[in-house]
Order: structure tokens, then sequence, then C-alpha cells
């Protein structure tokens, strides 16, 4: 299974569906936030989207445990942990939520970091990069309940 996965796309739909496009076929997207609502312009897939400090409207929660391929994921944007410098409450949210993977946005500065048997993951932002780092999404390919991420950058 491939999923696509998506943060902080602020409105730029064409940065955002330009990666989508290099990143290919996908089972499913995960759209992380900061404007959600662009998550609807994803095609040939199913689309799991949270809400981000950017977003204004009631549609999406803030968090939600999903489960793909058979691995159960906490998503969020994760405004609400802090996650620039230390994703401790991030990581704590997703052990207490009985998960192995967290997808989280918000820094525009992607990550893939594994800490006490979690994947924590950040796609960065395809619109608005930063830390010197280039548009990016992500995608994750899951295996027998294997996850091997990799960020795709423009």
């Amino acid at each position: 299974m491939r999923v696509g996965v998506v943060s902080d796309s602020h409105g730029k739909t064409e940065s955002m569906l330009l990666l989508a496009d290099k990143l290919g076929k996908v089972d499913a997207w995960v759209h992380l936030g900061d404007f959600a609502k662009d998550s609807e312009s994803l095609k040939g897939a199913p689309v799991y989207a949270v809400s981000g400090n950017c977003d204004y409207n009631n549609k999406y929660e803030s968090e939600q445990v999903i489960t793909l391929g058979g691995v159960r994921m906490f998503i969020t944007h994760g405004n609400k942990y802090s996650p620039t410098y230390d994703r401790t409450r991030l990581l704590y949210r997703c052990e207490e939520l009985n998960c192995s993977v967290v997808l989280y946005g918000h820094t525009h500065i992607s990550l893939v970091e594994y800490n006490g048997g979690i994947l924590a993951l950040n796609p960065g932002s395809p619109s608005a990069p930063r830390g010197g780092r280039k548009p990016s999404i992500a995608v994750l390919e899951i295996e027998e309940k294997t996850v091997m991420p990799s960020i795709i950058t423009a």
C-alpha cells in the first residue's frame, strides 16, 4: 500500500499537485492541515484530512486515528503539541492511542524520526518550506505492516 502525505499547503494547490504527480499512484492520501480544504484537490484515492491552526471551519477534526495497510496511525496537524523543538508530547499522545505511527505538520520542515518504536513523520510543506528545505510531501510504503517512509522533494 502507498500512502501520500501532505501538510501545510496553505491554499497553493498547484505546488501540492505537482509533487503529487511526481509521487504517482497512491492508495490513500493524508492531509495534515493548514488548508485541509486543499485535500479536496487530491484525486484517485480516499483522502483523510485533519484541521490545522490556519483552518477556520469545523469540517475537519483536529486529530484522527486511522488504520492503513494494517498500521494504526495518529494524524494531527501538531500545533497543539509544540513539535518544533520537542516531539515528546506528540509521541506520548501517539503511544496513548496505541499507534505505531504519528503523522504531523505545522513546522513546515520535513522529518523522519524513529523514537521508542514509533515512527514520526512530517512531510514538510509543498508551498512554504522552512529551514532551507525544498518543497516536499511524503510517501509511506506499507508492506506486511512494515512502514517505509520517504520524503519527496520538488
